[in-house]
């Protein structure tokens, strides 16, 4: 999972290198997109793998994968290469990110999950702060490629620890793998949605026509996929698994969990840097105490969950926390500054923390499967892509709304809403720096509001979610 974790965390330094090195600013984008597609395709195939053909065999064919494409990566001679070689990463990323889930889950008891999931959580953190330190370092000593070559050692290590600790009499599903009609409508219906996304979010004041097409076309291809899915005998996505209320409120209480999460902590380092002149390496690092705080306060909630198996306050009592941590960042930040902001932020991270590890066991414990790996993958599906809609949409949000109101601003000659830099608004007078810094806290004030009404939604699904008796054995 470290290896999986710290490459999404770690690409993002490199970017503007490659662009230099290739000379190309175009399509740069599909170097992030292209892996988020191949997971999202990849996720549920894994799932309906792993049920059939067991977890072991799985994990070291993903990680082979995985070490292959970075070498490619590496290797790569032009964006084309590059692109292609990080698809067939993101088919290996799936895997590395979501089978130490499913090899917990096939391990432990019910009550016992949580607290080893915390434990993943920390790996997860440990990447998220890493990744970017470790990633800006390779890039300025050794050139953007190592961002990809250290991916080989680090995998070498992990497939030796597959092949010796990973258990190897799994009990397998029998039958057919799964349908493949299923799977066609949706990646169609995925990829439709990301490129609709992407367009709207690029096209915000222009032509927004191809984006329209794509939404349309996203729409179709999500009534196919439901129709097709609940008269399929074997779908990709199991959703009559998911027919209980205690199964759908969870996996819907970890997809705003989730998005909530993706929307904040993607925008707010800019946010620093443009609204508050917190320097890029500072803005990038301010992260860090919310992920410390979530991991703390889940690796005490797991424990006693483990030891009592009592959870029903946990989901009540953490989104009230995180939604007042980001009531408290919308009322306030502005005029208290960036520091007043990171310890929001830490209160958030500490009310997510208290329930967010417990999310998937309790969907796996209301769906009443015996074989998991489906199940599993279609949390991970859902967890990301709502995560990566919602934080796209807040990217426009954000972006457009700073666009416009800097426009109204009398900028220098040559300067404009789209090309500000942080270096540019340190050079203004007081007076009009002041007023650049609060148009970007404006537009960024959406966000919190809407991260403070998703926290109520997820306290309302909470107090509804029905007890079970989570087994230890």
């Amino acid at each position: 999972m470290l290896l999986g974790a710290l490459d999404v965390s770690i690409i993002a330094t490199a970017l503007p290198n490659v662009v230099a090195d290739f000379g190309v600013t175009q399509n740069i984008s599909w170097i992030l997109v292209g892996y988020s597609l191949a997971t999202a395709a990849a996720l549920p195939v894994y799932g309906k793998l792993i049920d059939k053909y067991g977890s072991a065999k799985l994990f070291g064919w993903s990680v082979g994968i995985f070490l292959s494409a970075s070498l490619l990566c590496g290797l790569a001679p032009n964006l084309e290469v590059l692109t292609v070689a990080r698809v067939i990463q993101g088919f290996g990323g799936a895997g590395l990110s979501m089978l130490p889930m499913t090899i917990i889950t096939s391990s432990l008891p019910e009550r016992q999950r949580p607290k080893y999931m915390a434990r993943l959580g920390g790996v997860w953190a440990i990447a998220t702060i890493a990744g970017p330190i470790l990633g800006g370092f390779l890039t300025e000593v050794l050139g953007w490629r190592w961002v990809f070559f250290i991916n080989l050692p680090i995998g070498l290590i992990a497939i030796l620890l597959v092949a010796k600790v990973l258990p190897k009499n799994e009990e397998l599903k029998p039958g057919k793998l799964f349908d493949i009609s299923t799977l066609i409508l949706f990646v169609l219906a995925a990829s439709s949605l990301i490129f609709a996304l992407n367009g709207f979010t690029a096209s915000i004041g222009t032509n927004s026509t191809p984006a329209y097409a794509f939404i349309a076309l996203a729409v179709l291809a999500l009534v196919a996929f439901f129709w097709r899915t609940l008269r399929a005998p074997n779908p990709i996505i199991p959703i009559r698994s998911f027919a209980s209320r205690g199964a759908i409120t969870a996996l819907i209480i970890s997809a705003l969990s989730g998005a909530n999460l993706f929307a904040v902590s993607s925008y707010v380092p800019s946010l620093l840097q443009m609204s508050y002149g917190v320097p890029g390496w500072l803005a990038g690092l301010a992260l860090g105490p919310m992920i410390l705080a979530m991991l703390g306060v889940s690796l005490i909630t797991t424990r006693r969950v483990g030891k009592t198996g009592n959870y029903t306050k946990l989901p009540v009592v953490g989104s009230a926390i995180a939604g007042f941590g980001m009531l408290a960042a919308f009322l306030f930040s502005s005029q208290l500054g960036p520091w007043f902001l990171v310890a929001c932020l830490v209160v958030c991270g500490a009310g997510l923390g208290t329930y967010v590890q417990l999310n998937l066991t309790l969907t796996q414990a209301y769906s009443k499967e015996k074989f998991l790996g489906a199940i599993t993958s279609t949390f991970s599906v859902v967890r990301d892509m709502s995560g990566a809609i919602v934080s796209t949409i807040s990217g426009g949000i954000f972006g457009y709304g700073a666009v416009a109101l800097l426009n109204r601003l009398p900028l220098p000659q040559g300067l404009n809403g789209s090309n500000l830099s942080p270096e540019a608004i340190a050079q203004f007078d007081p007076t009009l720096k002041a007023q650049v810094q609060q148009a970007y806290f404006d537009a960024f004030h959406p966000i919190f509001l809407n991260s403070v009404m998703a926290y109520i939604v997820i306290l309302v699904l909470a107090l509804t979610l029905p007890k079970i008796h989570l087994k230890n054995s």
